[in-house]
């Protein structure tokens, strides 16, 4: 109940960059990562864990030029917030996103199989935080 509190609070502080309802389809099971600690190292990525805790994890994620996320879900709900703007390709589901501004909001269930690649010429930041 609290996570969908606060979910549906951050809904309505802060404009969210989806311009339709996610199309969740059948799809091939990719496998669950964790957020925070115990997160392969993938090439080009750098990741900050600001909190880890029983309730949240927040995590900052600097991608270089071509690095991309191998397709993976979460156990729970997660919400991305960019820092920089960025040219990227961002699956979630069926959805793709390839530009974004900071403030930007995506919101990624639990469970959804998603993928990012930043697809520009300069480095992208990320904010993700993740309602355990």
């Amino acid at each position: 109940m609290r996570r969908t509190a606060v979910v549906y609070a951050l809904a309505l502080v802060i404009p969210i960059g989806l311009s339709a309802p996610i199309a969740i389809s059948a799809q091939t099971k990719a496998p669950s990562l964790p957020l925070g600690q115990g997160r392969p190292e993938v090439a080009g990525i750098t990741r900050t864990i600001l909190k880890d805790d029983a309730k949240s994890t927040v995590t900052r994620v600097h991608f270089k030029p071509g690095a991309a996320e191998p397709a993976h879900t979460h156990p729970y709900d997660v919400i991305i917030v960019p820092v920089l703007a960025g040219t990227i390709e961002f699956t979630i589901g069926d959805k793709k996103v390839t530009a974004v501004k900071p403030g930007d909001v995506q919101f990624v269930p639990r469970d959804v199989t998603h993928q990012l690649t930043n697809t520009g010429k300069q480095d992208f930041e990320l904010i993700a935080i993740a309602l355990k």
